[in-house]
């Protein structure tokens, strides 16, 4: 009995984990392939948080995030610890820099953007909360993996792929990369992901000296040079530290 109520909590909240910025309608047979599941079992699932407003029903036929997820979310945002300690350092550096400001976490096997504040200027690289990318590109995967445990690493290393022509793609390089980032505690990456932007990166750490953040700065070449990134870098490292400290308060 335990083990069907369990069941049917994951499968209810694999549903919600169907849906994303991307995609946020879906159709039964949508849900039903991610899923992996009996459009039945789905179908059952669906209406089910239909009727707690979990979901909702449109007249197409398609299915969203409802009114209680909403709400939900707004209490988690307001009580997050992350929101209430790093968005104003974030929304600080940007008002000076004008460049995006970043907040990445590790989920799964992926980088995850937690907040994000954007640059003031027309021409800025676009990131949105829930934004996932791959670990080993860019500044802050590279901070994060710089940090993370072997076995960790190891299993990334082996899906180095090129994303664009200055993606890192070499196994011994990508891991003297990774060394100079523990010796310097900071990252930057010329257009690892996406081409013509520069990013740079500083981890927040906890006490056994683990990453548990990335804060991140980027924007164009053309405009955020390395030289202007890397005259910011102490003053990143000295927010982080701070950040570090209420954040493990």
């Amino acid at each position: 009995m335990k083990e069907d109520i369990v069941r049917a909590v994951e499968r209810a909240f694999a549903v919600l984990e169907c849906f994303s910025l991307d995609e946020p309608k879906l159709t039964l047979n949508q849900i039903t392939e991610k899923l992996g599941l009996p459009a039945s079992t789905t179908l059952r699932i669906l209406t089910t948080l239909v009727s707690l407003s979990v979901l909702k029903r449109s007249s197409d036929k398609t299915y969203s995030l409802g009114s209680r997820v909403y709400f939900l979310g707004a209490v988690a945002q307001a009580h997050d610890k992350r929101h209430q300690v790093v968005l104003p350092y974030m929304t600080e550096l940007r008002d000076d820099i004008k460049e995006a400001v970043s907040l990445y976490g590790v989920e799964g096997e992926y980088r995850v953007c937690y907040e994000h504040v954007p640059s003031l200027l027309t021409m800025r690289c676009v990131v949105r909360v829930g934004d996932r990318f791959e670990l080993w590109a860019g500044a802050s995967g590279k901070v994060l993996l710089a940090y993370a445990p072997e076995d960790i690493v190891t299993r990334e290393t082996r899906k180095l792929a090129p994303i664009t022509s200055a993606t890192i793609v070499n196994k011994e390089k990508f891991l003297e990369e990774l060394v100079i980032i523990r010796g310097q505690d900071y990252s930057i990456s010329h257009g690892e992901r996406e081409e013509g932007i520069i990013s740079i990166a500083v981890p927040i750490l906890d006490w056994r000296g683990n990453a548990l953040y990335a804060l991140s700065l980027a924007g164009p070449a053309l405009r955020f040079t390395e030289e202007r990134a890397l005259t910011l870098i102490p003053r990143i490292q000295r927010i982080c530290v701070e950040i570090s400290r209420r954040l493990l308060a």
